[in-house]
């Protein structure tokens, strides 16, 4: 197992590990996922449901990025991890498309 890499969360300043709940927003970094939630909610009127929908997602594609990741440092041949790379590489494109409509809500 290699190890988890560590980021300073853009909205509350404390630290993000490769692993925990997190986001990356266009300009703003990485994110604990708890602090997009709160400083959504802080506006008032709550969240609506494509707001969810985009968060859920992108989560999604962070966490299979953390695990492709991994996959690759335990893959045993290089082709096999060039294809997990690759497969990385492309989850890392939609990610960062959600992140710049996430960062659109955000302000």
């Amino acid at each position: 197992m290699g190890k988890y890499k560590s980021w300073k969360c853009g909205l509350c300043g404390d630290t993000v590990i490769e692993g925990q709940r997190f986001l990356v927003i266009k300009d703003i970094g990485f994110t604990h996922l708890e602090c997009v939630v709160e400083k959504l909610s802080s506006r008032g009127g709550g969240i609506d449901r494509d707001l969810v929908a985009l968060i859920d997602a992108n989560e999604t594609l962070t966490y299979g990025i953390v695990r492709l990741k991994q996959a690759e440092l335990e893959a045993g041949s290089d082709d096999l991890r060039s294809r997990i790379a690759s497969a990385r590489k492309d989850l890392e494109k939609h990610s960062a498309l959600l992140g710049n409509e996430l960062k659109k809500y955000l302000g």
